[in-house]
């Protein structure tokens, strides 16, 4: 099955079924696209939150393109930009052929490369530049099953990441938890988009409780949004998100997001969430920024920025992502008022 939708805009109804094969490229489903913006990516990420060290790990195929984009970037507290963090090594054009054994195994021009150890469970992730004195060694293993889309091309799952980095020099020990993704079959345009920011708030407090909530912002919180050119009705700004505590998986049926950002960088310095699913389970989640770079080069004509929040539940606490992206349009808009 594949979806027209951009990969941001899902509204699943729920979930579908996922197998090994997931793990692995989707050539047959790729070639069902029409644009030649379909995508196929694998994120990772990791932090060492007691020294506001937070990482972005990605790889972007673009098949029909015959290019791979990837690479890292691992920083250490508040960036301005990207290229300010004491690692990036992420490059925008690559030949295919270094996914040659499809994703069992590669490794990139910039040296950075995953192995699956064991579909859904198990993965390696390594990375070394002498030269910088960077370092990464990584076993990431899934502590939570997949969760798979209804469309069934994307899933997340919530990951335990154990390790060693190297970061200009000084040694640090990995131990975190962090929800990985992995789409495929559908396109990703990357043209302006009249929209409010999106978020991607993530967080597993431990091995039986992880949540996720993607959603646009909402006029009901924003008063700058209500009567705006990107004011989207407060029930069509979730997408995709799922509570999975105590053995059961939940979809996210109703959800309630707040941001406050700095109003030089849009870098969110706090964030809130409430949520309910399917099963009639509440949480209410609340995040301080710890770290965060501007301005990811993934998607140019996107501001995209990758914090690391340490979020509270119930007096709870833990460490994941505030992922979002902020349109060109909406920018200009909010710094006009």
């Amino acid at each position: 099955m594949t979806s027209d939708k951009p990969f941001f805009i899902s509204r699943n109804p729920g979930f579908s079924a996922i197998d090994a094969s997931a793990e692995f490229l989707h050539p047959e489903r790729n070639a069902q696209v029409k644009d030649n913006s379909a995508t196929e990516t694998q994120y990772f990420g990791f932090s060492v939150p007691e020294e506001r060290i937070h990482a972005l790990c990605y790889l972007w195929h673009h098949p029909k393109l015959r290019i791979v984009s990837g690479g890292l970037l691992v920083w250490q507290g508040i960036k301005a930009v990207a290229q300010f963090s004491e690692l990036f090594d992420y490059r925008n054009f690559m030949s295919d052929s270094v996914l040659a054994e499809d994703l069992h195994e590669y490794r990139l021009e910039n040296g950075y490369g995953v192995k699956i150890i064991e579909p859904l469970k198990r993965l390696h992730l390594t990375y070394s530049s002498p030269a910088r004195q960077n370092f990464v060694d990584l076993e990431i293993e899934g502590i939570l099953p997949p969760v798979m889309s209804a469309d069934g091309n994307h899933f997340e799952q919530a990951m335990h990441v154990r390790g060693k980095l190297l970061l200009r020099g000084k040694p640090y020990d990995v131990d975190c938890f962090n929800i990985r993704d992995r789409s495929w079959g559908k396109p990703r345009p990357e043209e302006n988009m009249p929209l409010p920011p999106m978020s991607w708030m993530t967080a597993v407090f431990h091995r039986d409780f992880a949540v996720t909530c993607c959603a646009m912002d909402q006029a009901s919180s924003d008063p700058a949004l209500r009567g705006s050119p990107f004011e989207v009705p407060d029930e069509q700004t979730l997408n995709g998100s799922w509570l999975h505590r105590d053995g059961k998986l939940g979809r996210i049926v109703q959800a309630k997001k707040r941001v406050e950002r700095d109003p030089a960088t849009f870098l969110p310095m706090k964030a809130e969430f409430s949520a309910t699913d399917e099963h009639g389970r509440h949480v209410e989640v609340t995040g301080t920024l710890i770290a965060a770079n501007g301005s990811c080069p993934v998607w140019p004509n996107a501001y995209q920025h990758h914090p690391l929040m340490r979020w509270e539940c119930e007096g709870l606490v833990t460490y994941g992502d505030c992922q979002e992206a902020v349109w060109n349009d909406y920018i200009n808009y909010m710094r006009s008022r």
